[in-house]
């Protein structure tokens, strides 16, 4: 009979687990604005390579957030990835901005127009990851 009991529960609980769906995944990340055009995105999980999907989804809202605030490229200037990035810095106007690789928890800043150096393509990253996640179709 016990058996049956966890069975049943386990069977009741995936039932009521939420799959990533788009109209849920946004739920899972937090955003802060910082200042005018800096911002600090963090999803649930860790920096660890085996948690891919947490450094992606907090990297998609960082490109969701960008558009929205009406810019288009964005630098993950701090992060609790990998601090020391194979990317050059980036040079917009008198300020320079080091790199960091993209973890669960980004602090990005956002530019309207591509600055020297790398900068991730907000719409690229969104499309992309939108689309690995299966973000873009109709929950059933």
């Amino acid at each position: 009979m016990k058996v049956f009991y966890s069975v049943l529960l386990l069977l009741l609980l995936n039932a009521c687990a939420k799959p990533l769906q788009p109209d849920n995944y946004g739920d899972l990340i937090s955003s802060t604005r910082v200042d005018q055009d800096t911002f600090q995105v963090s999803s649930p999980g860790s920096a660890n390579s085996e948690d891919e999907k947490s450094v992606d989804l907090s990297l998609l809202r960082s490109a969701e957030i960008t558009l929205e605030n009406g810019f288009n490229y964005f630098v993950i200037i701090e992060s609790d990835g990998q601090q020391d990035s194979a990317y050059e810095a980036t040079t917009y106007g008198d300020e320079t901005y080091s790199h960091s690789d993209p973890g669960t928890t980004n602090t990005i800043v956002c530019f309207k127009q591509k600055p020297e150096g790398f900068a991730y393509v907000a719409l690229f990253v969104k499309a992309t990851l939108r689309s690995k996640y299966k973000l873009d179709q109709v929950a059933e």
